[in-house]
């Protein structure tokens, strides 16, 4: 069967950071030693904030009460997606191309911040046929609902889709469909493997 549609993720893959970790930039916007942020670095919460139960407002409040901080330091956190994170440009360069032959998504665990970026300084036009934000459709990966629906959003089956991402829980659950899909690394090894899958050696 052969490739129409390719899927990309966020943050890890087009989005990255400034830092050594996404933990390292928001220590560095509190002042706080990286160490001791696990204890406001709720995964089980962020979870939630993925899912829609609650916004990127009542996260950084979260994150600030249980680390005993005021949350007047939300000033500051507000400047994080701003000045923190910047989008792989040459990736987007790369999305852009085989939008031309395949259809294209993004599909990406992420907060309500998320969609106002992607209309400003994330912009990325002529990129994806689809934008699929897991806050606002209330399912995140790698629950096989998300890449179900992306699959129907796209109108296309697993098998004829790629999905790229740079967590392998999330690679393991599309595979799990019947997905194409594989660990993100960097530029070079994403396009090598994309060639592999659209056009095997005989």
């Amino acid at each position: 069967m052969s490739i129409r549609a390719i899927i990309w993720d966020m943050e890890g893959v087009i989005l990255l950071n400034t830092q050594s970790s996404i933990l390292a930039c928001i220590a560095k916007r509190l002042n706080i030693p990286v160490e001791q942020l696990p204890t406001g670095f709720d995964e089980t919460f962020m979870n939630r904030v993925d899912l829609g139960e609650f916004t990127q407002e009542d996260a950084w409040d979260h994150m600030l009460d249980e680390l005993g901080l005021p949350r007047s330091n939300k000033v500051e956190l507000d400047k994080f997606f701003y000045e923190d994170f910047y989008i792989d440009r040459e990736l987007v360069t790369d999305i852009c191309a085989y939008h031309k032959q395949f259809k294209t998504a993004l599909l990406s665990n992420y907060s309500d911040a998320l969609r106002p970026m992607l209309s400003g300084p994330w912009r990325m036009d002529g990129a994806f046929d689809e934008i699929i934000i897991s806050c606002e459709v209330r399912m995140i990966k790698p629950d096989p609902a998300i890449y179900r629906y992306a699959l129907q959003q796209l109108g296309t089956a697993p098998q004829e889709t790629i999905f790229i991402d740079d967590r392998q829980v999330n690679i393991t659950g599309a595979q799990a469909l019947g997905m194409h899909a594989f660990q993100y690394t960097g530029r070079a090894e994403m396009n090598r493997k994309i060639k592999e899958i659209i056009a095997p050696e005989k």
